[in-house]
């Protein structure tokens, strides 16, 4: 097991960065009462009162079964899809080398189901709470607690092997990482509370344009010429159904963008964590939770701590963050998980459909109106982002060798983030 650097880490710089950059933002960012940051009080919302808006968003049991049956929906398509390629592809023989056996269709696709359900739960029920109550910094945290919860839960029933004392250095390098961890998350809520998720998830699909610049700025590696063109597809699809976006805001662009940063930041910085070894997939996982968690505290109480009493008195908001919970630890699991019951070729695929599914299904869910303008750049926001996982991943994987599925696995540890 290799050491850690004494070093500051860059995630931990780069945190510290960020928070002092919203510690010194100009006063005329704030609101005219200078009781709150307007960022995290969606223009859709302010001057509302919370009463009004939980009355005209209450959770029903006809709502319930609604949502329920898109999400099962959904899930049965990811696994229809999963397992008709995974039966019609090849398993690899470098696979079998690198596995005891090989994986089973019927297990891949039942990965793939449950990764795609729980994405699409976690979005819709995530979404409701915030109609009822637009309150996104105290949402991201009861989230994070609510998973964390299920973290803790899994090391003391010993579902999960606990990873032990960690040197300083670690525990410095995940402090960084959960910064980060926790504003994509903070923002991508701000983004929801605004704007339609649709929406949301279709700025967010430019996360491998960022992603890319910080790996050339901090890891040296350059993306192919046909995937950098691919990521401007992705871009110009986001011009065009952003100007044709009718829930558009610029508070609910800018805050997908800074998630995308946000995600695509965590994401480089915690591979060579990754690529160390020092923790397994699913513990680096639930540590990142948790002190996500332990993060979102104090801004929690700084912005939304009038809310508390509101969405302690409200039953549907409470069970709501504890269904949410579970539903981000299970995306999480079965998003490690399924690399090892699936081929390459087929993981990759069960990743890339994950956003347009999630975006038809946020349609039909909530019954968003669409213009053709609007639907043309959404598919060709999609299908930018499925040209670069073809090209960065897909060519690759049809010719595995070992060396690259050594690389496979430690890159799919740290790319569970719903």
């Amino acid at each position: 097991m290799r050491r850690c650097r004494a070093k500051a880490p860059a995630a931990l710089i780069l945190g510290a960065i960020a928070c002092l950059i919203a510690a010194s933002l100009p006063r005329s960012w704030w609101n005219q009462d200078g009781s709150s940051f307007s960022l995290l009080a969606p223009k859709s919302y302010r001057g509302l009162h919370p009463t009004s808006s939980h009355h005209h968003n209450t959770i029903s049991w006809s709502m319930v079964i609604h949502d329920a049956s898109i999400v099962m929906i959904f899930a049965t398509v990811g696994y229809a899809a999963a397992y008709s390629q995974q039966r019609l592809l090849c398993v690899p023989h470098a696979v079998e080398e690198w596995a005891p056996g090989p994986p089973s269709p019927q297990s891949g696709a039942l990965l793939a189901a449950g990764l795609y359900g729980a994405n699409i739960a976690y979005n819709v029920v995530n979404k409701r709470l915030l109609l009822a109550h637009p309150h996104p910094c105290l949402v991201t945290g009861m989230n994070l607690f609510s998973s964390a919860g299920c973290c803790v839960l899994c090391w003391g029933l010993g579902l999960m092997r606990w990873p032990g004392r960690l040197e300083s250095s670690v525990y410095l390098r995940l402090l960084g990482l959960a910064v980060f961890h926790w504003g994509g998350m903070l923002f991508s809520n701000i983004s929801v509370a605004e704007v339609h998720i649709s929406f949301t998830h279709t700025v967010k699909a430019a996360e491998p344009f960022f992603t890319a610049l910080f790996t050339v700025a901090l890891l040296g590696k350059k993306p192919t010429i046909r995937a950098w063109l691919s990521l401007l597809l992705v871009i110009a699809g986001i011009v065009v159904a952003s100007t044709a976006e009718t829930s558009f805001t610029w508070v609910g662009f800018w805050a997908a963008m800074a998630s995308n940063v946000m995600v695509s930041l965590r994401t480089v910085l915690s591979k060579r964590l990754i690529e160390s070894h020092i923790l397994d997939p699913l513990n680096f996982q639930a540590l990142l939770q948790c002190g996500a968690a332990l993060v979102s505290v104090p801004v929690a109480l700084c912005f939304n701590l009038h809310a508390v009493k509101e969405i302690a008195l409200d039953p549907s908001a409470v069970s709501s963050a504890i269904m949410i919970g579970p539903l981000v630890w299970i995306f999480n699991v079965a998003s490690i998980v399924v690399l090892v019951h699936s081929s390459p070729v087929v993981h990759a695929m069960i990743r890339s459909m994950r956003r347009p599914l999630l975006v038809l299904a946020s349609i039909i869910t909530f019954g968003t109106c669409l213009t053709w303008l609007n639907a043309m750049g959404i598919a060709v926001t999609i299908l930018g982002a499925l040209w670069f996982r073809y090209e960065n991943e897909v060519k690759l994987e049809r010719k595995p060798s070992t060396g690259n599925l050594k690389r496979l696995h430690a890159n799919a540890r740290h790319r569970a983030i719903p």
